[in-house]
């Protein structure tokens, strides 16, 4: 649950590649509103803080987002927690941050100037590619209709000229009578003067008639640029449409092809089970490094040394009972487990009380390093070794059994490190003496517990 409205991000980056602000950005925005992002730490794994509208947001943003990938590259895995910041703070100067907030500010003040250019989608969120397109589709029927306009007065100015041209004498003769009143100088100047209005007529008939020539090509050319825009927005649509689809086939066919160290138990009974009983039983099938319970959520992570011991618990645990419960184990797409102590003791990120964890060591493993070996899968038969002389008995063991046994077989060593095999009527119950018991001290000795590879 998220604690405020920021969110630690931690991204696994073995190969150390370059990861920008806006990358980041690109990938959250489309979930929620993200303000601020800081980019406070580049090691392996790389560790931001994200600050979203609110509480409510940063929630959902953990819900929606935990485990994803970023830029499709798989080596980017991404884990969200949350985090005890109120806000995320920095200085103008520093350019691990970045404030998205103003840049929307900038935008939203200059959207605001025409609310008639503000489309709003289905969703109720604005789409700035098609409000782009709207906006000039309108201006562009704007300037045909102004086009048309100026066509119909350009059309009558061209009939009024021709009506002129009419009725304009071309031969332009001057009458008899005038020759016996004027001089022919006079003459001449009157015949030059008709020629001038009749060529000044005739220009600008052309003109006009270039002008509507120009405004239909313009009309059409403004009607195929928005054919082609629409076009073009059909088509990003569609790609982005194809990218969406085979980044969900990306991550299904990674998730069922690549393997990991680590593994995701779920399914137990939280109010009886301890990460002491999971550790008993899941260290049977190799030595682990790290192990986190989260019994909120009735799940178990655990990182094992090797591959091949991850392997060979899912092979043996996968879809056995244990406490009334179905086990479903599965690789994790973690590579490995991280628990951000540092961060928990700055007080950044808030350790839930519902998690209990475990650290492996030389100490705690049940094999030596150089041990090849092969565990038996869950029976009705518990084998217990380095028993004593005193324990040569099953009264003394008796205390330790909560269910009824089928049958027993003690085995004497030369070295006093004797052995016992015991019958439970079920796997179930064999499953839950093992988590119990296994490395209890009886009468002075640690008994080592696991299944028999031969059952009685």
């Amino acid at each position: 649950m998220a604690l405020t409205k920021v969110v630690l991000l931690c991204i696994q980056n073995k190969k150390q590649l370059t990861i920008t602000h806006d990358q980041i950005y690109k990938h959250f925005c489309q979930y929620g509103q993200i303000d601020k992002i800081l980019i406070f730490e580049k090691t392996q794994i790389w560790k931001v803080f994200l600050e979203t509208k609110n509480k409510e947001a940063a929630q959902n943003l953990i819900k929606l987002c935990n485990n994803n990938i970023l830029n499709c590259d798989t080596s980017l895995r991404m884990q969200l927690y949350p985090s005890n910041l109120e806000n995320v703070t920095f200085s103008d100067s520093n350019f691990a941050g970045k404030d998205y907030s103003k840049q929307k500010e900038k935008r939203d003040s200059y959207n605001s100037t025409d609310d008639e250019q503000t489309s709003v989608s289905s969703q109720g969120e604005q789409n700035p590619n098609q409000n782009s397109i709207k906006n000039y589709q309108q201006n562009v029927q704007q300037s045909i209709y102004q086009y048309q306009q100026h066509l119909q007065q350009r059309l009558y100015e061209q009939q009024v000229l021709q009506m002129r041209l009419q009725t304009q004498s071309l031969d332009l003769q001057v009458p008899d009578y005038l020759n016996n009143l004027i001089s022919n100088q006079w003459i001449d100047q009157f015949i030059q003067l008709g020629k001038l209005l009749q060529t000044q007529y005739l220009l600008q008939y052309q003109l006009i008639d270039n002008y509507i020539n120009y405004i239909k090509q313009e009309s059409a050319n403004a009607l195929m640029e928005i054919q082609n825009q629409q076009k073009q927005q059909q088509l990003q649509q569609q790609q982005q449409l194809q990218n969406q689809i085979n980044n969900l086939n990306n991550i299904y066919t990674i998730d069922q092809q690549e393997k990991s160290r680590v593994i995701v138990a779920k399914s137990f009974d939280d109010s009886i089970t301890t990460i002491d009983m999971l550790y008993n039983i899941f260290s049977i099938y190799g030595n682990i490094d790290k192990m986190v319970y989260q019994k909120d959520k009735s799940t178990l992570l655990v990182e094992y040394h090797l591959q091949k011991c991850a392997d060979q618990c899912i092979e043996k645990l996968n879809n056995i009972m244990f406490q009334g419960q179905t086990l479903q184990i599965t690789y994790s797409i973690l590579q490995e487990i991280t628990f951000l102590d540092e961060l928990e003791e700055l007080g950044l990120v808030e350790k839930t009380i519902y998690e209990e964890r475990f650290i492996g060591s030389e100490a705690t493993n049940r094999y030596k390093p150089k041990n090849s070996f092969i565990a038996a899968s869950p029976n009705d038969t518990i084998f217990l070794m380095n028993l004593s002389d005193e324990l040569l008995n099953i009264e003394s063991i008796q205390p330790f059994l909560e269910t009824e046994i089928v049958d027993y077989k003690f085995y004497e060593d030369p070295k006093q490190k004797h052995s016992c095999a015991i019958k439970f009527k079920s796997v179930e119950d064999a499953m839950l003496f093992l988590s119990k018991n296994h490395g209890k001290v009886m009468a002075d000795r640690k008994i080592l517990m696991t299944f028999s590879k031969k059952p009685m």
